[in-house]
């Protein structure tokens, strides 16, 4: 597919609505790129505000951080709750807390507790700044889903990632365009907090079940929020195709950024894409 000015077209047209500025303090873009290369990693990240929020002047809820350290990745998605109203500031202090907190962590860690502290830092933020001391205010306000990724090299163009999640973003094992998910469906309902039926900090579950997977040269760890993950599907449709055909190469930022503002259908919600490869060293 050619790269103009033009997003891609998934499915059917829909609806041309004229986007309307963010209505929200502070300031927040509306789409935000990154990418970089490390030892033995390249990494890109693109969040783009959906077709939705655009229309109703709503601000971009997802968010996105990376960071290398010693040798290895930190990747993390959030996705604010729609129904919380200050969810995009939510999803913005839960990347910053897990990046903080996996800075300082040692070789093993304990995952249980680096999503009660990316949780806690919700309801420090609500108590501090917004005056609202009741933990439950904190998640009706600021509630957002994330998914973790700790990616380690692991030999010459290998790797090993370490992931965990709370609520419905999404992750995947990229390989020979195939979508292979590294989560089963979200946690069963009882143990959902929100009206809308989504999992989300500040609130951890109980029980949290890593996911260890390897990477081999050619496969691309992608963490995704459910905009993203929604219409992808299995995989194997057009957008399917699209993604797996151009991250299976790190592309410029810009064209995941282009990509990631796709146009069709009923998909309006913001959508967040993070992928890393491993890359072999340079000969010598």
């Amino acid at each position: 597919m050619s790269f103009d000015w033009a997003p891609p077209l998934i499915g059917v047209p829909g609806p041309e609505v004229p986007a309307r500025a963010p209505q929200t303090q502070p300031y927040r873009p509306d789409t935000v790129v990154d990418g970089w290369a490390a030892a033995g990693f390249e990494v890109r990240a693109a969040s783009v505000r959906g077709p939705g929020h655009r229309a109703s002047g709503v601000p971009r809820q997802d968010d996105f951080a990376l960071a290398t350290v010693a040798g290895s990745v930190i990747a993390v998605v959030a996705d604010g709750v729609s129904n919380a109203p200050l969810s995009h500031l939510g999803a913005t202090m839960v990347c910053r807390t897990v990046v903080d907190y996996l800075l300082r962590a040692d070789d093993t860690v304990d995952w249980h507790d680096l999503l009660r502290c990316a949780g806690w830092a919700l309801v420090e933020y609500a108590g501090r700044q917004l005056g609202e001391t009741d933990p439950q205010r904190a998640e009706t306000l600021l509630a957002s889903t994330v998914v973790v990724a700790l990616v380690r090299p692991d030999g010459p163009g290998r790797a090993v990632a370490h992931l965990v999640r709370v609520g419905d973003s999404a992750a995947w094992r990229l390989r020979g365009g195939g979508w292979e998910p590294l989560f089963t469906d979200p946690a069963d309902p009882q143990d959902e907090l929100l009206p809308d039926g989504v999992a989300a900090l500040p609130r951890v579950p109980a029980e949290v079940d890593p996911v260890t997977v390897p990477l081999a040269a050619d496969d691309v760890l992608v963490l995704a929020t459910d905009g993203f993950a929604e219409p992808l599907g299995p995989g194997t449709g057009e957008l399917g195709r699209l993604f797996g055909d151009a991250l299976s190469t790190p592309p410029a930022m810009t064209r995941l950024a282009w990509m990631l503002d796709f146009t069709g259908g009923s998909w309006d919600d913001d959508r967040t894409v993070l992928a890393v490869w491993p890359v072999p060293p340079e000969p010598s």
